[in-house]
């Protein structure tokens, strides 16, 4: 007959009370933490957070989003203008901090949605994307030539101002106007064209052809939107507006127009 030690039972029964103690000590810490910070705390940016990332060595670009999705509490006045030159916060940054500071952050933080109006004199016309097809040709020493073709060969909302405004909630960067090179039933939106090639293969670059660009005029609009004007007169013809989204500019998705 086997006995078992009552002194070395205990222990056992003991030390499995404890850590079932500890486990339920750590759940509950666990829980109170995850319940002691309010949902709905967001960050708050100060000039002191903007000359800290700068000092990090983040880049521009970085601080620049970071400033238009976060809540805002800046300081613009001279003096904290003055301050955040001295501290070496770079030209571009600051000037976000200024534009966005009118701008409430659900605003800023619709750039994930690009929209854009033409702003006439009997009332803002919403333009309507139109989706084309993305299309590549290429050849050995004779080079590649790219394109996104969209249906029709005009667009179906016309204008005759030669000097349009357009307003969107997102910034001007993110925003290109080409020209759109007619078809015989469609409109084509060339893109970089790439020189002859070996066989060695080719780089190609997404992007609106240079020569098809039309350079814009940005200002700030009303309620936090921004007003773009083409800065020559448009000639007549077919045109649209490409939203950049997350530094890609989405080729595909053309905001187009008729000048007639």
């Amino acid at each position: 007959m086997r006995f078992e030690n009552p002194t070395r039972g205990g222990r056992l029964a003991r030390l499995v009370q404890a850590l079932l103690l500890v486990q339920a000590l750590l759940i509950g810490a666990a829980l109170a933490l995850a319940g002691g910070t309010p949902a709905s705390a967001q960050e708050v940016l100060t000039n002191e957070s903007v000359v800290g990332m700068v000092k990090a060595g983040l880049p521009e670009s970085v601080i620049i989003q970071k400033i238009r999705s976060a809540s805002r509490k800046f300081d613009t006045s001279t003096d904290g203008l003055i301050k955040l030159k001295r501290a070496g916060v770079p030209d571009k940054v600051i000037e976000a901090m200024v534009s966005e500071l009118s701008v409430p952050p659900t605003a800023a933080a619709s750039t994930a949605d690009p929209a854009i109006a033409y702003a006439g004199t009997g009332g803002e016309k919403k333009l309507s994307p139109t989706h084309g097809v993305k299309e590549i040709s290429a050849a050995p020493f004779v080079g590649s030539r790219q394109e996104v073709v969209l249906p029709s060969a005009r667009a179906e909302y016309r204008i005759t101002d030669k000097e349009p405004v357009f307003t969107t909630p997102q910034p001007a960067q993110q925003w290109i106007l080409a020209r759109l090179k007619p078809g015989k039933q469609d409109r084509n939106l060339p893109m970089s064209k790439n020189d002859g090639w070996g066989w060695g293969g080719a780089t190609f670059r997404d992007g609106v052809d240079p020569k098809y660009a039309v350079k814009l005029v940005a200002e700030p609009g009303q309620q936090g939107l921004t007003k773009l004007r083409p800065e020559q007169p448009l000639a007549p013809g077919e045109y649209g507006f490409i939203a950049v989204t997350r530094g890609q500019p989405n080729m595909v998705e053309v905001f187009d127009f008729g000048v007639d």
